[in-house]
């Protein structure tokens, strides 16, 4: 999550999920729009946002004498999006992986608005470099100037914010996440130390391991396993035990 970003740029929080050094924890309720869509096709109430729309296309058949006919054809969609934006888990493959603890702890670090010194100065948590955080996408041309106006990408619809996900997932080994990120030698010792004590609390889950789908070089690190070493329904049926209740 953006390691290396320029502390003269700010912390970008998206859509103004600031934290608070006195509690980590995020409203789950949708924000104010940042703009609504004046049009009998989309009603808005209090929890939804209701919208039709009609998806048009043309089909083509060629007749007995060799021309092409071309048809139009329409398929009118109904859209209903809550707008209240639920609590929401990520579980990750490998989350003791390199990739694993990286973007756990770049998350921890934008939710608790993180800055560590580096050799070059010091640097900010942020989400640049996120499809969802840090694009933007065209709503329309403004109706004075005929320029575009710009929104950000997460602005489009009630999302959830990357800092309220909660964050779990599976590994074959059962190294806490803070001595995982010290073996995948990813981050910046001033940022690890910031976020040690809560990524030394989270500790993967028991793994399914195949051993012909895992890398040979990963077989020292192999003790956090389920029992069984080909695929199998109890498998299955434990992941999503685990993808339910955790």
């Amino acid at each position: 999550m953006a390691p290396h970003a320029e502390l003269d740029n700010g912390t970008a929080y998206g859509d103004g999920h600031i934290p608070n050094s006195n509690n980590n924890n995020h409203s789950t309720t949708a924000k104010d729009d940042v703009f609504v869509v004046n049009s009998p096709n989309v009603t808005y109430t209090d929890t939804e946002i209701r919208s039709k729309y009609t998806y048009r296309t043309t089909s083509v058949t060629k007749g007995a004498d060799g021309k092409y006919v071309a048809t139009p054809k329409e398929t009118l969609y109904d859209f209903k999006v809550d707008r209240k934006i639920p609590k929401t888990g990520m579980m990750l493959v490998g989350w003791g992986g390199n990739n694993g603890t990286t973007v756990t702890a770049g998350i921890i670090a934008n939710r608790r608005g993180l800055v560590w010194e580096t050799r070059e100065g010091p640097r900010a948590a942020n989400y640049y470099g996120s499809v969802l955080m840090g694009s933007t996408m065209k709503l329309g041309t403004d109706s004075e100037t005929n320029q575009d106006i710009n929104i950000p990408f997460h602005d489009v619809l009630p999302i959830v914010h990357p800092n309220d996900l909660v964050v779990g997932g599976w590994d074959i080994s059962r190294m806490n996440l803070a001595d995982a990120m010290d073996r995948a030698a990813v981050l910046e010792p001033t940022l690890k130390a910031q976020v040690r004590e809560e990524m030394s609390k989270m500790v993967p889950l028991p793994s399914i391991y195949y051993p012909d789908f895992i890398a040979a070089n990963q077989e020292d690190r192999v003790d956090n396993v389920a029992a069984g070493d080909v695929a199998s329904m109890d498998h299955v049926e434990m992941i999503r035990k685990q993808i339910r209740y955790g």
